[in-house]
C-alpha cells in the first residue's frame, strides 16, 4: 500500500469512528478492521514501533527484576516472550470484539466482547488502543501465535489496500 493509501485508510477509519457512520455494530468493526492494517502498514519498523517495543520490553524486564521475584523461576522469563503473549491476548480481545454475539454458543464468552459504544462525534478509545497495539506490535509474538497476529495484519492490509484507490483513484 502506498503512503497516500495508508494515510487515506487511516483517516477513513477515524472518520467512520468519529462521525459514527453506520450502525454501532458495523461502525466499530469496520473502523477497527481498517485501523489495524493502516497502523501496521504505516508504522511497522518505524521509530515509533521500535520505541514502543523498547519501552514495553524495558518495563517488563524491570518488573521481572524486582526483589519480589528474585530467586523465583518466573523471574528468568524473556521480556520479549511475555510481551508476545500480551499482544496475543490483545489480539484475542480484538477478535472477540469483531465477532458477532451469536457465535457465543460455539465459541463461548469471547464472542460477547464488545467495544464500548461511543457517542456521535467521539472516538472509541478502546478500539483505537487495541488497533494501535496490534498494528505496532503484531509482529512481536513468535511461532504459531506470531503467525496468527502478523498474518492477520498482512491479510487485513491486503484486503483493504484497494479501498483508497477505489475511493479516490490513483495510488
Amino acid at each position: 500500500m502506498s503512503p497516500t493509501g495508508v494515510a487515506v485508510l487511516l483517516l477513513l477509519a477515524i472518520a467512520v469512528d468519529y462521525i459514527s457512520i453506520g450502525p454501532n455494530w458495523l461502525r466499530d468493526r469496520l473502523a477497527f478492521l481498517m485501523a489495524v492494517p493502516a497502523v501496521y502498514e504505516g508504522f511497522n519498523n518505524s521509530t515509533a514501533d521500535h520505541w514502543t517495543f523498547q519501552r514495553l520490553t524495558g518495563f517488563l524486564e524491570w518488573a521481572l527484576d524486582q526483589p519480589i521475584l528474585s530467586g523465583a523461576y518466573i523471574g528468568g522469563a524473556s521480556a520479549s516472550a511475555v510481551l508476545g503473549i500480551l499482544v496475543f491476548g490483545v489480539w484475542l480481545y480484538g477478535l472477540g470484539a469483531i465477532l458477532p454475539a451469536k457465535f457465543s454458543k460455539r465459541l463461548g464468552r469471547i464472542a460477547t466482547i464488545n467495544f464500548p459504544p461511543s457517542g456521535v462525534w467521539a472516538i472509541n478509545w478502546r478500539l483505537w488502543i487495541v488497533a494501535i497495539a496490534l498494528g505496532l506490535l503484531g509482529d512481536v509474538p513468535v511461532a504459531w501465535v506470531g503467525d496468527l497476529t502478523e498474518g492477520t495484519n498482512q491479510l487485513l492490509a491486503d484486503v483493504f489496500a484497494p479501498l483508497p484507490r477505489l475511493l479516490l483513484g490513483g495510488n
